[in-house]
């Protein structure tokens, strides 16, 4: 078995958690990279950023792939419930868009209030995180993200975390949370 990225990672449980009847929910858009592989497991996704340039490079990678149930919506995680109501999963890759302005990430208070938001709406679904504490923002973020986890109910909540506990430089994990029905399955 070869080393997987978290993102390969992360592509690999969503893959065994979403059917063609899911709609989704990106909650950081970044590249689209995310969006377009959502794309092609579910039946419609929602793809948030606040950056006017990852919808740009979203909306063209959507295009050459001929794209059409993807709605890109420039706005904040935050946000996603004034927008969105119904889904069984959001995912949010956390952090900095790739190749563009590294000052510009998400933030642990932000991140934190989106998810607070999200957490009702997943009692049927998941809410897959990727975090990255290998830069000075993502380190709070991950920490703040960690810390409202374990908080969380385990009647009502899942939570699982893969991480690298053996490698260098602070390396990306994710964190899983699943709600579970009232039934409790």
């Amino acid at each position: 078995m070869k080393p997987r990225t978290m993102t390969a990672l992360s592509h690999v449980l969503l893959r065994d958690m979403i059917t063609k009847d899911d709609v989704i929910v990106d909650a950081t858009m970044g590249n689209g990279n995310d969006t377009l592989f959502l794309s092609r497991i579910a039946s419609s996704v929602y793809a948030f950023d606040i950056q006017k340039e990852a919808l740009r490079k979203t909306r063209a990678l959507l295009e050459r792939h001929d794209v059409r149930n993807v709605e890109l919506i420039l706005d904040s995680h935050t946000n996603i419930i004034d927008h969105v109501k119904t889904f069984k999963g959001v995912i949010f890759n956390l952090g900095y868009l790739p190749g563009g302005d590294r000052n510009v990430t998400t933030v642990h208070d932000t991140t934190i209030q989106a998810i607070d938001r999200l957490l009702p709406n997943i009692e049927s679904g998941f809410m897959l995180i990727v975090c990255y504490p290998g830069h000075e923002e993502g380190g709070l973020e991950t920490e703040a993200i960690d810390k409202r986890l374990e908080t969380l109910d385990p009647k009502k909540y899942q939570v699982t975390t893969i991480r690298h506990p053996y490698q260098p430089n602070d390396p990306p994990l994710i964190h899983l949370v699943i709600g579970k029905k009232k039934d409790g399955t």
